[in-house]
């Protein structure tokens, strides 16, 4: 068995990150929003909250892949903390572009979600652009 040590000494083991690198393609959504939906389910979301956070996956996951650079990999990091689920989503795309926040998709990641962020910084093949957003379990166990 591996010693957890040696992989990652820094690891806060009692609030694990979850993280997935795929390619940054559309056919990868399914495998993201069920990532997202198996940890709100593990952590007594209700159903609705597990929606919103399928929900704003997707249209997060969809933004990033759009933009994303040739052979891009889509980087998703997961972790609970507080009662609140935290997801970054990154990947290099090919131009600064920023979310624009009067669009109808921010307008759906502003409701499904508690908070919503973008950032950004200069990559060698682009930019390397995360997208974040948390989500409150509102469900008391």
């Amino acid at each position: 068995m591996a010693d957890t040590k040696t992989i990652q000494p820094e690891q806060d083991r009692a609030n694990p990150v979850v993280e997935l690198r795929i390619r940054a393609t559309p056919d990868q959504l399914p495998v993201l929003r069920a990532l997202a939906a198996a940890i709100a389910v593990h952590e007594d979301f209700d159903v609705d909250s597990i929606a919103d956070i399928r929900l704003a996956m997707d249209e997060i996951c969809t933004y990033l892949i759009t933009r994303s650079t040739e052979d891009a990999v889509l980087v998703c990091r997961l972790q609970y903390v507080d009662r609140t689920l935290s997801v970054a989503v990154s990947t290099t795309t090919v131009d600064a572009e920023y979310p624009n926040t009067r669009s109808f998709g921010w307008h759906v990641l502003d409701a499904l979600t508690d908070s919503v962020d973008t950032r950004q910084e200069p990559d060698p093949a682009g930019y390397l652009t995360t997208l974040e957003f948390t989500k409150t379990n509102g469900t008391y166990s």
